[in-house]
């Protein structure tokens, strides 16, 4: 027996008995409706509370994370300053020896003459 046929039951009753019958049965729904409402802000709010929890974790993790590779990066730029510093690239390096090896070779060449001329 659905509600409907109670409705229709308690109306050959007149309409007051089934007035109050419907009443009831909104009043169940709207408590009903209420303590799920209650419910579901309760679980919202965890959920809320967790998924906070959550990103001010991921965020400490990056700002260590990003703390070291900080450091690291201002290591290799003072090492990268270094070797600029303290060596010179390839092509200066050819291009300040390559005039000293034309002195070389003449000085070398002038001595090869000297010991020469004197045999």
């Amino acid at each position: 027996m659905g509600i409907e046929t109670l409705i229709g039951k308690l109306l050959e009753y007149g309409s007051a008995p089934a007035m109050i019958v419907i009443a009831v049965l909104v009043g169940v729904l709207l408590r009903k409706q209420n303590e799920n409402a209650e419910k579901d802000e309760k679980r919202a709010t965890s959920l809320r509370e967790f998924v906070q929890a959550q990103i001010t974790a991921l965020k400490k993790d990056f700002d260590e994370r990003a703390a070291v590779s900080d450091k690291r990066m201002d290591e290799l730029r003072a090492r990268m300053s270094c070797v600029e510093r303290d060596y010179l690239p390839r092509e200066e390096h050819y291009k300040e020896f390559s005039g000293w090896r034309a002195e070389i070779n003449r000085l070398y060449d002038l001595i090869v003459s000297v010991f020469k001329e004197i045999k």
